[in-house]
């Protein structure tokens, strides 16, 4: 590993491969060009705060703004950023509905590519799992994946490292299984549990987060389930009033009572 100092008030160990990588693709992103990099691992692994150097590596301005934990804060990130800044979409956290997140990041993602072709910006992605990402992304749009891994179930600190051509093989070969082994990386490396950006403010800046987005996921559950109990006839229809029916439903009252009638047609024969 090599000592890095990306600014002033930093400086920590990068795997010297890595930092090779990065530094090709510092240069290239000034030729009109934009980086989009994936980290995977499982939960605790360390994989965020390896994206989180080497978002600063590649942008040594970056702040705790220029992070996301939800499909709508990385929107936000990703609009307000400027040409050649980094943004970290952090989906690191399985949540309630884990599947649901991705769709939201896979849909925000693919609606944002222009946006972040035309700023050349450093995008990187913290997932669970390479393998949920959108096959567009996975397959074209992203520069590399970095697997973050432990070694004896507990022992954090490694990662490895697969270009364009070895994603590609290792998503089209192993997505069935989930299965990591397909493809041999281009290297592995090493990196150190330093936060180039102030862990504590991360720390609670990404609880609220995702405490707000599970929040959600609760309350959209709860309507999901409000929704079956309303057409299975569990709830008596005539305990609600309009109003209800309609957030229940979350449509307008002509709509509801338009679906509630073909309901009731189709019961009825």
């Amino acid at each position: 590993m090599v000592k890095i100092k990306p600014n002033a008030d930093h400086e920590y160990y990068m795997d010297g491969y890595l930092k090779n990588a990065y530094d090709t693709a510092k240069k290239e992103i000034h030729n009109d060009w934009d980086f989009i990099f994936i980290y995977d691992g499982v939960e605790g692994s360390g994989k965020s705060v390896k994206a989180m150097q080497d978002a600063v590596f590649c942008d040594s301005n970056m702040t705790l703004k220029q992070v996301a934990w939800t499909p709508e804060t990385f929107k936000t990130a990703i609009l307000n950023a400027e040409k050649f800044q980094s943004v970290i979409y952090d989906e690191s956290h399985s949540g309630l509905n884990s599947r649901a997140a991705m769709t939201s990041v896979n849909r925000n993602l693919v609606s944002l590519l222009t946006e972040i072709r035309q700023k050349n910006l450093f995008v990187f992605i913290v997932l669970p799992t390479f393998f949920d990402l959108d096959k567009y992304v996975a397959l074209w749009r992203s520069r590399a994946l970095i697997h973050v891994y432990t070694k004896n179930s507990f022992e954090r600190g490694y990662f490895a490292f697969y270009n364009v051509d070895k994603k590609k093989m290792m998503y089209v070969k192993g997505k069935k299984f989930y299965q990591y082994s397909v493809v041999k990386p281009n290297f592995i490396g090493r990196f150190t549990n330093y936060y180039p950006l102030d862990q504590e403010k991360y720390r609670k800046l990404k609880y609220k987060a995702l405490k707000e987005r599970d929040n959600k996921e609760v309350d959209n559950a709860t309507k999901a389930a409000a929704t079956e109990l309303l057409w299975e006839r569990i709830l008596p229809l005539e305990t609600l009033t309009n109003v209800e029916k309609t957030a229940i439903m979350n449509v307008s009252e002509s709509a509801f009572y338009k679906r509630l009638a073909k309901w009731k047609e189709k019961n009825d024969n």
